[in-house]
């Protein structure tokens, strides 16, 4: 069946489709430093968002009913395809008119960036059921000075789901685009003033919902640290280090999105950790590997949220620390190791973030992987006084027992199964 190319303002029906993919992509010889990121924001008939967990992005992937995914870097027949958008058009609420999908340039004001050096921009739609591509919109971007775009739009009219190619500039990036949407979005921390006498603080008001941050910190080489301190007379709560990554191999039939819906083996890439006790000095392993789950409440204050061995979860897997227990934990080493499979850590392409309240989120891309090799010690969390330290270390074993023996840690190791 023939593909229908959009041009700005054009749609077309999904009438047929219960679930769609929505993938968008770009050149990908960017020019140096560009850092683009992929948002939808579920709206209902007058443009806003149901409330802010109806934004999803990188800070936010999935909505509250699981009806749009963000899919951080899909397998694709298609390799201009860089990050998409799952949705399950039978799960949004009546109450939903559409969902628009908006590419943004990070800072791109500050580094004075443009979609006019971004070529070959574009969304498409699959239909999930056929891996079908059902339509396609090429954006031209020359002489685009904005640093937003909202690309496109999947919306209801008449009780039936179309898409429309949209193109539309905006000017400020992602925190501005998010505003328009209706989304209360955290300002950036104003640089400190001087100290000077004020009168006592008034009653402090009610507490408000939290708004959302986007902002993020990328440690970009091994060694590199970032020391964040927690607020006063508090802890930093609960602490989510997430590992995502290209869970498909390359389809050889059954096109681009079957393997994603379970057509073919996942990559079986698990996310485990090292732990060390401050006072007893006692040591120990978190993994799926022999069932080693851990303990939130209890010693050493460190769950694993689950192992994905379907590759059917696009948030990836999820370590969760009791950052209020910080105190009585002197380190974690956070790795990953490929269970099942050639260990190419190319082709999976993992990142890391750190998730703190209250906190930036911290990036740690594993972009030098090398071959041959099962395991990676992705980072180092300790105390830095009061401070939560975390540094990349992205550095590639045989082996549990190999990384053990680098780091001192200490365990015995034997063979295991899941």
């Amino acid at each position: 069946m023939t593909v229908v190319t959009l041009t700005p303002g054009a749609n077309t029906t999904i009438a047929d489709c219960a679930q769609i993919m929505v993938a968008v992509g770009w050149d990908p010889k960017s020019p140096p430093g560009m850092e683009i990121d992929a948002s939808a924001f579920i709206i209902k008939a007058d443009g806003k968002v149901v409330n802010d967990e109806h934004f999803v992005f990188y800070g936010a992937q999935a909505s509250p009913d699981g009806s749009v995914r963000f899919v951080a870097s899909p397998m694709a027949g298609n390799p201009g395809d860089v990050q998409a958008f799952g949705i399950d058009l039978a799960k949004l609420a009546g109450t939903i008119d559409a969902i628009d999908i908006c590419v943004t340039i990070h800072e791109g004001q500050a580094r004075r960036q443009s979609f006019a050096s971004l070529k070959g921009v574009f969304a498409r739609i699959l239909d999930l059921a056929t891996n079908r591509e059902i339509a396609r919109f090429d954006l031209q971007t020359a002489g685009m000075a904005e640093t937003a775009i909202t690309l496109g739009k999947v919306y209801r009219r008449n009780d039936q789901w179309k898409v429309r190619a949209v193109g539309q500039g905006f000017a400020g990036g992602l925190a501005p685009l998010a505003r328009q949407y209706g989304v209360d979005v955290a300002e950036d921390p104003p640089a400190p003033a001087p100290s000077k006498p004020a009168a006592p603080p008034p009653p402090p008001p009610p507490p408000a919902a939290k708004p959302i941050s986007l902002s993020k910190v990328t440690l970009e080489k091994r060694g590199q640290s970032i020391s964040l301190e927690k607020k006063a007379d508090a802890g930093f709560g609960e602490i989510i280090f997430n590992l995502n990554w290209n869970q498909r191999p390359p389809q050889k039939s059954g096109g681009f999105f079957g393997g994603l819906l379970g057509a073919n083996k996942a990559t079986d890439l698990d996310l485990g950790c090292l732990w060390e006790m401050e006072g007893s000095g006692q040591k120990g392993v978190i993994q799926a590997l022999g069932e080693a789950w851990g303990d939130y409440a209890r010693e050493p204050f460190i769950r694993h949220a689950g192992d994905d061995r379907t590759g059917a979860m696009a948030q990836g897997e999820n370590i969760k620390i009791n950052g209020d227990r910080l105190s009585q934990i002197k380190r974690i080493l956070v790795f990953a190791f490929i269970y099942d499979g050639a260990p190419n850590w190319a082709a999976a392409d993992g990142v890391a973030t750190v998730k703190i309240p209250g906190q930036p989120d911290i990036e740690v891309r594993l972009d030098n992987p090398a071959s041959g090799q099962g395991m990676c010690a992705i980072a180092l969390i300790e105390k830095d006084g009061g401070k939560l330290k975390v540094t990349k270390e992205e550095r590639y074993f045989r082996g549990h027992k190999d990384m053990d023996e680098t780091y001192r840690w200490g365990l015995r190791w034997v063979s295991g199964s899941k």
